[in-house]
């Protein structure tokens, strides 16, 4: 008598919170690769490429002035007064921590610019997936690289992925200067 019961304390409350939840369908998607992948990505990266090959061809060449320049200042320590050749030295190391500021702020618009395009994109993707779940009533969507396992019925990445290529195939990717 005690152990039907029991029994029945046991199951009684996990019928009742059973009914409590939804039924749960889950999706799993790779949004690393379709940030690789898909049509806008692509296009974005060739920009950037382009962009950073720009940048670094301009830093190329403020670098070799620098190092034209330190030439010169060598050549002219014999014959300048040490005072003038002190100063020189001064607006030589100036333009030198100059350059390393500006190198730096390249690198960290060209981080920038890499971010916002993966913001754009992903924020075109917000409504497909809302979309696409709503169509396949999936209730949860899980990223992949944290699923150890998951059927794969279960993966939406490339219905995704072509919903995502028609409604965008190309983004606008700035350099703010």
């Amino acid at each position: 008598k005690h152990l039907l019961i029991t029994l029945i304390l046991l199951i009684l409350p996990f019928s009742i919170s059973a009914d409590d939840y939804p039924l749960t369908s889950i999706g799993v998607i790779d949004l690393n690769y379709i940030l690789t992948n898909s049509k806008a990505s692509i296009d974005a990266s060739k920009q950037i490429e382009k962009i950073q090959k720009n940048v670094e061809e301009e830093i190329k060449i403020i670098e070799e002035d620098i190092i034209s320049e330190r030439e010169r200042l060598i050549e002219q320590q014999s014959v300048m007064a040490p005072d003038a050749f002190e100063e020189k030295v001064k607006d030589f190391e100036k333009k030198v921590q100059n350059s390393q500021i500006n190198r730096q702020e390249s690198v960290r618009k060209l981080e920038l610019m890499v971010q916002q395009a993966r913001s754009t994109i992903l924020d075109e993707l917000k409504p497909i997936l809302v979309e696409y779940s709503k169509e396949e009533g999936i209730t949860v969507i899980l990223e992949k690289n944290t699923v150890i396992l998951s059927s794969d019925e279960m993966d939406m990445t490339s219905a995704v992925m072509k919903k995502l290529d028609k409604k965008i195939s190309k983004i606008d990717v700035k350099y703010n200067d």
